[in-house]
């Protein structure tokens, strides 16, 4: 996940489908204009502090199958011989051939008139993004696009040392990567295609201020106007405290309107996850989904915001809750299914508001149940977050009428302090009961 200038004050059976479906390139289509958050670039970064010895995760011999194939994409990617994934390098070119490796197991090359490995690579200025495309049947010219980040920091994060040069990037965001490959899988492994074309995108140069989903969207190999919704992964498998290890976060259903945010809760109750929703301006504009949206593309974010081993070296694939990375991926795939198969279209919305009451109620919940980690925080951050919990009550207990801009501001505030406490601290593994 990308660090940006933020709408705050502080701040991305093998199943094998041959190239049955021609998937067209077309000039790039004039993207409306929304409030989405900006994209531009931070010029600061988050503080982290000393790296402190992580536990271990479940031994692989304990591993279910499904497990076992996300660990095997994890620990590839994060692992120190891929250097950290920095765009344009050799350490990047060499993820890129192990990516597309796993694409070409189950999915079409998005440009099969290209020669070889290259159907799979769209080339820009900082990078190569990855697509490969699973043909859909009666719907086959409309789209639905799940999107991760492969790039990470190389070897320019907090914690670098003598002991340790590389920036992992595990959860930030090989677990995404891994996500997003399960869904394809799956997918084109049932015996009749989606009814629509389901895209999986592994976007480059992300962590440089989302540069790989901007250059598509600059350059789509599919038509805006025929991709219903995109799905993106950023920081998956882990949590921002020990208190928070059943709850995740999805940003942003609501900019598809009724249907989508309606297809997001029903696909939520697919897992043993809380996945509480928030509203766009929750995703601060840090990760591809806000390029999406900014497009008019209806798009939910699935994240597990920014958990204390974040943009460090301890950032590698033994922090990964790999049973929480189960339960996350069940629940996007509930949605990538619903949006390839549905009569009922998302519709984007650009008026959707800022912040609403929900998000409040969402708020709520995450920050009464992280109370008994609070102690965890600085003793200003204590006092903040106990004073938040207590305006989040309050807002919730005057009811959806009296939400107005005052409830808006303590809200965004307030979320801005939760977010800073709870990347603040070593970095730690916490993994569900």
């Amino acid at each position: 996940m990308v660090v940006l200038n933020r709408i705050y004050t502080r701040t991305g059976d093998d199943g094998t489908t041959g190239p049955g479906s021609t998937v067209a390139t077309v000039p790039a289509t004039d993207a409306p204009t929304t409030d989405a958050p900006t994209t531009a670039e931070a010029t600061d970064t988050l503080a982290p502090t000393t790296t402190a010895p992580v536990d271990t995760a479940p031994p692989s011999d304990a591993d279910t199958p499904q497990i076992a194939a996300l660990r095997a994409v994890v620990e590839t990617l994060a692992g120190d011989p891929l250097n950290g994934r920095d765009n344009l390098t050799d350490d990047s070119v060499a993820a890129q051939a192990y990516l597309i490796e796993q694409l070409g197991a189950f999915a079409a090359p998005i440009d099969p008139g290209a020669a070889g490995d290259d159907g799979y690579r769209q080339a820009f200025a900082q990078g190569v993004n990855l697509l490969a495309v699973i043909p859909g049947g009666d719907l086959a010219d409309e789209y639905v696009i799940v999107g991760a980040h492969y790039d990470h920091l190389g070897n320019d994060c907090a914690g670098v040392s003598g002991a340790d040069s590389i920036c992992n990037g595990a959860i930030d965001n090989a677990t995404g990567v891994a996500a997003a490959l399960a869904i394809g899988r799956s997918l084109a492994a049932d015996p009749q295609p989606p009814r629509r074309s389901v895209i999986i995108a592994l976007w480059d140069g992300e962590e440089d201020g989302l540069l790989g989903s901007a250059a598509y969207l600059d350059d789509p190999l599919v038509p805006v106007e025929q991709t219903v919704g995109y799905v993106n992964f950023d920081i998956q498998g882990t949590s921002m405290s020990p208190a928070l290890t059943d709850i995740t976060v999805m940003v942003g259903a609501e900019t598809g309107g009724p249907n989508l945010l309606a297809s997001a809760m029903a696909a939520a109750d697919t897992s043993s996850l809380d996945t509480m929703p928030l509203s766009l301006l929750f995703g601060q504009g840090r990760s591809d989904h806000a390029n999406f949206t900014a497009a008019g593309v209806p798009s939910v974010f699935f994240t597990d915001a920014t958990p204390p081993c974040y943009h460090t070296v301890g950032d590698d694939a033994s922090i990964v809750d790999y049973p929480k990375l189960v339960q996350q991926v069940a629940t996007a795939e509930a949605l990538t299914r619903d949006l390839s198969a549905t009569d009922t279209l998302p519709v984007f919305d650009a008026a959707a508001p800022a912040a609403t009451y929900d998000d409040a109620v969402s708020m709520l919940h995450i920050v009464s149940m992280d109370e008994p980690d609070f102690p965890r925080f600085t003793a200003d951050a204590q006092q903040g977050a106990a004073h938040f919990l207590l305006d989040l009550q309050a807002i919730v207990d005057a009811g959806p009428d009296a939400f107005g801009s005052d409830a808006v501001g303590v809200l965004l505030s307030g979320a801005l302090l939760m977010v800073d406490a709870w990347a603040s601290g070593e970095c730690e593994a916490f993994f569900m009961v």
